[in-house]
């Protein structure tokens, strides 16, 4: 009992469905990744060049009591004054890159 020959078309129709599962799973796979770059990119935190976030430093606004002036009586109601959030940005520190060569005059790299 010998199996029966495939035909030429049946081989061509087993191809082509490999074929498309192939270019289904190659299409999925890139739309998945697609997807997974935007998500991280959205995500992602922006920092400034030196690769630390820039500091606020806190501060407290100053009320100050109202002591009559040339009127000759004073006010029950404090003034405040609001003081702006001054913000402290750092600086990167940076090495100077040396290359190096051998006595030879081989390039060893830089660091």
């Amino acid at each position: 009992m010998t199996p029966t020959p495939r035909t030429p078309q049946l081989r061509d129709r087993r191809f082509a469905r490999v074929r498309l599962l192939s270019n289904t799973i190659f299409l999925a796979a890139s739309a998945l990744s697609a997807g997974m770059v935007a998500y991280f990119a959205s995500t992602a935190v922006a920092t400034t060049p030196g690769g630390s976030t820039p500091t606020t430093a806190a501060t407290t606004p100053t009320t100050v009591a109202n002591s009559g002036g040339s009127n000759g009586g004073g006010s029950s109601t404090p003034t405040t004054t609001a003081t702006t959030p001054t913000t402290v940005a750092t600086v990167p520190v940076t090495t100077p890159t040396v290359c190096h060569t051998s006595a030879s005059g081989t390039f060893l790299g830089c660091w």
